[in-house]
């Protein structure tokens, strides 16, 4: 087990060519330098990086091919700051939350990973879904609140409100790596 999180990028690549979208890709575009910054300081802390991403394209490509078709996209300056590495972990999920059939509790069970950083969109459901799965298997769980988008900060705020009332650690992201 080590005590170095994981941190959990959840649908940041994307083309955000869906209802709602151009408000959340505006929102996404936003959040991403504090992901980025996120993601360099949990490398530097010997901790790992999740991209968890929908197959926007319905299942006929792998993670690589949504990554050009973002770089194509107007949702092209998340790449700035959020293209993945070579040793970034890559998972495709078929709904909302990053643990519904996919690989993600084998791969953090594998490298002994209990602490989980949460960043991404939207925040009031793929967040929020993948947060009450963490906990359903024991994780420790923390939503940074400032590395969160949705739609309209509405949504945003109202989901981190459930989080809260839930009793999940929400925090900034200069203290989400602090001791639990």
């Amino acid at each position: 087990m080590t005590d170095a999180p994981a941190l959990l990028i959840l649908d940041m690549i994307s083309t955000f060519d869906f209802p709602r979208g151009d408000a959340l890709r505006r929102a996404a575009i936003a959040a991403a330098p504090g992901i980025g910054r996120l993601k360099r300081r949990v490398r530097r802390g010997g901790g790992t990086c999740i991209y968890v991403n929908d197959n926007f394209t319905a299942w006929r490509s792998e993670f690589p091919a949504l990554v050009a078709l973002a770089r194509e996209s107007k949702a092209a300056p998340i790449l700035d700051h959020l293209a993945p590495d070579a040793d970034d972990d890559l998972v495709l999920k078929p709904r909302h939350s990053a643990f519904h059939q996919t690989p993600l509790q084998f791969i953090l069970e594998r490298t002994g990973i209990r602490r989980l950083l949460i960043t991404g969109v939207s925040t009031e459901a793929c967040v929020l879904a993948t947060a009450l799965d963490a906990r359903m298997f024991a994780f420790d769980v923390v939503v940074v609140s400032d590395c969160v988008a949705s739609s309209s900060p509405r949504r945003r705020s109202d989901a981190l409100a459930v989080l809260r009332h839930c009793e999940f650690k929400v925090r900034r992201a200069a203290a989400a790596l602090d001791a639990p």
